[in-house]
């Protein structure tokens, strides 16, 4: 059995740590494999990495004229190389992603040579990305159906919408991201030393929500500091990361961002990310959308208390695991009164016509109807479900008013002040064997298993699956949220 992991790139981010992790799973396990990738990691690595810079995403100006054909044969070269042989298997990151225009192709070539193929799904161009669905429209062949062809994801929800498209059941698992190795919890700093310091661990990009974040922090008992890790990056979600800078700067609210590699938590410490996790005394969480949701269990990994709002697209996986997370709150409630629904609802409409422009679909009649009957019930709106040009005027209003803005915990409404003051001073239960199912030891036999089953069915010639019937999942009115549209 060989192995070979294909990724766009190796630069920072989630992705990157799951295929260095598989790499160091495959190899605790005795699989050859190979990582084949568009760039070189930042850092001198130790990985069987071969660089194909064709691999990179399609903006990168150095491969605008390499071919799929061309680069098939450059991977299958560079596989050779260190497996002696082509592949048993090929095992590729988000192939449907559309961030480069080769991989249907390149997809389409691997699944009708009949080699397995392993198809890795973190995040879908279906899901809120149109930029990248824009590179897909005009492709029917983007997902392979065979019985050598496998598809993962990294959460129930994925897995659930994806059967719901038309994969086979049979042809589709969930595998758990492995959390860690890491370096082992540093001791929470005592409440009685030191004040708050809350980090939320990520890029500051949109769907972190980080109006919540700078709410929150405005609500916070005094002395306490939030801090988020770093900025958006390459993603070009710099203009509204740069909007709550300045409303953090202009209400003097206890918000830091992108302190990582910028600014020490102490005069005499340095800036790095483990410097900023062993200053804290706890992790939180804004986001209104994960892939996996790394936070919720990095937290329990380096002993940290978690707060903030629930997922429970995500969460319930955790919690079936036996994860504890008692300062999560299902909304963030502002009352009605405040908000001018006349303007809310020209949004939602005008918001709903680009995305479903932006995906080439026409915008059915009665969707802006059920959508604002999804997102907008009840006597208080959620503050993470609307714009953030609306979150902007909530936030001077409720530093002025913080007893009207209410948690939702459980079926339970509690002034979000009050919640906060609690929530910080809970302390996390969670113990580091409770994280056993996401272990690099279970991640290792996980991958095994899998290539195991792939490699020893008959294979065949495949079908396509109608890339429509995926789009339409994500296009569900339920699902829409204004800082993914």
């Amino acid at each position: 059995m060989s192995i070979a992991l294909v990724h766009y790139h190796l630069r920072p981010g989630g992705v990157t740590r799951i295929v260095e992790r598989q790499s160091k799973a495959l190899t605790a396990a005795r699989i050859p494999h190979v990582i084949l990738t568009g760039s070189y990691p930042q850092q001198e690595s130790d990985l069987p990495i071969r660089v194909i810079p064709a691999l990179d995403y399609s903006v990168m100006p150095s491969h605008r004229n390499t071919g799929a054909s061309t680069l098939m044969g450059q991977m299958c070269a560079s596989a050779k190389e260190v497996l002696g042989d082509e592949p048993r298997c090929w095992h590729l990151h988000n192939p449907t992603l559309g961030k480069n225009r080769l991989f249907p192709q390149l997809v389409k070539t691997i699944a009708e040579s009949e080699v397995p193929l392993v198809m890795h799904i973190h995040d879908l161009a279906e899901d809120g990305r149109p930029e990248n669905y824009s590179h897909l429209r005009e492709r029917r062949e983007i997902y392979p159906l065979a019985p050598q062809i496998h598809y993962l994801t990294i959460n129930s929800r994925d897995l659930t919408l994806l059967k719901s498209a038309g994969i086979p059941a049979q042809q589709i698992s969930l595998l758990r991201n492995a959390v860690g190795p890491i370096n082992p919890a540093s001791e929470v700093p005592s409440s009685e030393e030191t004040s708050p310091l809350v980090l939320f661990p990520v890029r500051g990009i949109r769907r972190k929500n980080l109006g919540e974040l700078c709410l929150l922090a405005g609500l916070a008992p005094e002395k306490s500091q939030f801090v988020l890790a770093l900025p958006p990056g390459e993603s070009g979600e710099t203009t509204s990361y740069s909007t709550w800078i300045e409303i953090a700067r202009k209400q003097r609210l206890p918000v830091q961002m992108g302190v990582v590699g910028r600014d020490p938590p102490s005069p005499a410490g340095d800036s790095t990310f483990p410097a900023w996790i062993h200053a804290s005394t706890h992790f939180i969480t804004t986001s209104i959308a994960e892939g996996f949701g790394l936070t919720f269990l990095e937290a329990i990994a380096y002993g940290r208390p978690l707060l903030g709002r629930d997922l429970p697209e995500i969460t319930t996986d955790f919690r079936s695991k036996g994860i504890n997370l008692q300062s999560l709150y299902s909304g963030l409630l502002v009352p009605r009164s405040w908000i001018d629904e006349h303007c809310l609802h020209n949004r939602l409409e005008t918001s709903l016509q680009h995305l479903y422009r932006s995906y080439g679909e026409h915008l059915p009649d009665d969707v802006v109807t059920q959508t604002a009957e999804s997102l907008f019930g009840g006597d208080f709106l959620d503050f993470g479900n609307l714009p953030e040009s609306i979150q902007l005027e909530i936030i001077p209003r409720a530093q002025a008013s913080p007893s009207e803005i209410l948690c939702r915990e459980e079926n339970t409404l509690i002034p979000a002040d009050e919640w906060l003051n609690a929530a910080l001073e809970r302390k996390d239960i969670n113990r580091s064997e409770d994280l056993d199912p996401w272990s690099s030891a279970a991640f290792a036999r996980a991958h095994r298993d899998l290539y195991d089953s792939v490699t020893q069915c008959r294979s065949a010639k495949p079908n396509w699956l109608d890339p429509r019937e995926v789009l339409l999942q994500y296009l569900q009115p339920e699902r829409f949220h204004f800082l993914r549209s």
